[in-house]
């Protein structure tokens, strides 16, 4: 279905009465339980109303619950943790991300159609400071004892989300900087250069040399991130001189000719901070800015500096629909088609608020979109993570 704003599954739940004579009536049917347990994926079975009559032991295991009961009534995203579920007026499916899941649509589109109906969608883990799964889910019709149910299936395809990430960054990204120091350096080889050409072309096989290496430090940076073992290492940058080295760097990038990147005067600024964390956040914000913005256009890139909070604040020309807003930090969502791209948003997501203990967000208004990090200007070793491990 084309996305629209009201395109929310319907609220009301059943009484308690009725659903654990729901739950019982699948407790009894001995062969569905059997089945359900055979299935080699997380699988539940849902009423009309989209809560939990029954979970299969795969489920139960993966998040460490013992009591199927402690499920009974709840909705997929309640049951899994999704950070969503609680913006919405009748918790899972009413909530306006709920509009863009594929696990929700294909639960209603497969209650409407009795057929069974696959989606994939991104799960964004509460109880792991927003650790993202992605899932293929599959809704299935089920009629028991004269009752319509549905059985969802999910199937953890994270590590392939991974992969296509890795194979964009390595054979894509990391291989064109690789042929462009390669480049370069047939040239010195090869060719009679005068002393200042050879001096530059050095230089910027320098630059080319040192953003290879810092795309690789990043990868492992984020997996060890995803995993809960990166470990922030903080000291004093200016932070200025950091947003400078930031525009001076991406004002000529190759993927984004013909744009111009500004930056207004905020004050001179030192924070405690991880640096080459920091740099990758806002260095994502104004790539995905300028990429955003047409030839010609201006980015701009802004400080704001308070006693208690500075907000490092990107801004371009044009607004996202409404879709790509509700999507924007899922890992792997990306608005462009090549496959393995979106890992900037979630990336700038996940390490400004769970590593640097910040708050990363944007806005869409007056024809132009803004992404943002807040941090508390006594942030760093201070941080309640930091101290827990040292």
């Amino acid at each position: 279905m084309p996305f629209n704003e009201t395109y929310f599954a319907s609220p009301g739940r059943v009484a308690e009465e009725l659903l654990n004579d729901q739950s019982q009536a699948i407790k009894n049917a001995d062969f569905v339980a059997t089945l359900l347990d055979a299935m080699p994926t997380l699988a539940m079975i849902l009423n009309e109303q989209r809560q939990i009559v029954a979970v299969n032991k795969r489920l139960l295991q993966a998040f460490g619950i013992e009591d199927a009961d402690l499920l009974i009534g709840r909705r997929p995203g309640e049951a899994l943790g999704c950070i969503h579920f609680t913006h919405g007026p009748d918790g899972c499916g009413t909530a306006p991300n709920c509009s863009v899941c594929g696990a929700v649509r294909a639960i209603l589109d497969s209650q409407e159609s009795g057929k069974q109906v696959s989606g994939e969608c991104r799960v964004m883990l509460s109880s792991q400071g927003g650790t993202a799964l992605d899932m293929e889910a599959t809704a299935s019709p089920l009629q028991v004892v004269g009752r319509y149910f549905t059985v969802l299936a999910l199937k953890d395809i994270s590590a392939e989300k991974r992969k296509q990430v890795m194979e964009r960054l390595f054979f894509h990204d990391i291989i064109n900087t690789a042929g462009g120091i390669r480049g370069l350096a047939c040239l010195l080889v090869e060719k009679e250069l005068s002393e200042d050409t050879e001096g530059q072309y050095k230089s910027l096989m320098m630059i080319l040399s040192d953003n290879l290496i810092d795309e690789i430090k990043h990868q492992r940076r984020l997996i060890a991130a995803e995993q809960g073992e990166y470990v922030p290492q903080y000291e004093e940058v200016d932070l200025c001189q950091m947003l400078q080295e930031i525009c001076d760097l991406y004002r000529q990038h190759e993927r984004v000719p013909g744009r111009r990147i500004e930056l207004v005067p905020g004050g001179t600024c030192l924070v405690r901070t991880d640096p080459p964390v920091l740099r990758r956040i806002v260095g994502n914000m104004v790539m995905n800015g300028m990429e955003a913005s047409p030839r010609g256009a201006s980015v701009l890139l802004r400080c704001h500096i308070s006693p208690e909070l500075l907000r490092i604040e990107v801004s371009n020309p044009g607004e996202m629909p409404p879709d790509v807003q509700l999507k924007v930090f899922n890992r792997s969502f990306s608005s462009k088609a090549a496959t393995g791209r979106g890992i900037g948003t979630y990336s700038m997501k996940l390490f400004g608020e769970r590593y640097l203990g910040g708050k990363v967000g944007f806005s869409c208004e007056r024809g132009r979109t803004a992404f943002f990090i807040e941090l508390a200007r006594g942030a760093g070793a201070d941080h309640p993570y930091y101290q827990g491990h040292e």
